[in-house]
């Protein structure tokens, strides 16, 4: 999984790692000690998604819990911050920096 050390500043961090390997991952209680959020890219390997035995459709969070418990999830921790790109507010966001980025703000 790519994460960025958010400290709760963009959003909710998500993720506590410890020695690049993630250890707790959970989008709705946060733990004492998470800082850093999940990037939204993730390389899976097909045993980590055939080892849950189902074949019906799935949340990637379960996914990803179900790797954090048997300690196999890694992370890679991304240098710069992300753009969500999800709403009007973070449209604009992105807009500015690629605008600040071209000297146009």
């Amino acid at each position: 999984m790519t994460v960025y050390e958010n400290t709760d500043r963009w959003d909710g961090s998500n993720v506590l790692m410890r020695d690049g390997r993630i250890v707790i991952y959970d989008k709705k209680v946060h733990a004492p000690g998470m800082r850093h959020i999940d990037y939204g890219l993730g390389g899976l390997s097909e045993d980590a998604l055939l080892s849950r035995g189902e074949t019906a459709p799935c949340d990637l969070a379960a996914v990803y819990q179900e790797l954090v418990a048997r300690g196999e999830l890694a992370a890679f921790e991304a240098p710069a911050r992300f753009y969500e790109i999800g709403s009007p507010a973070g449209l604009e966001e992105l807009r500015l920096y690629f605008a600040d980025k071209e000297g146009k703000v």
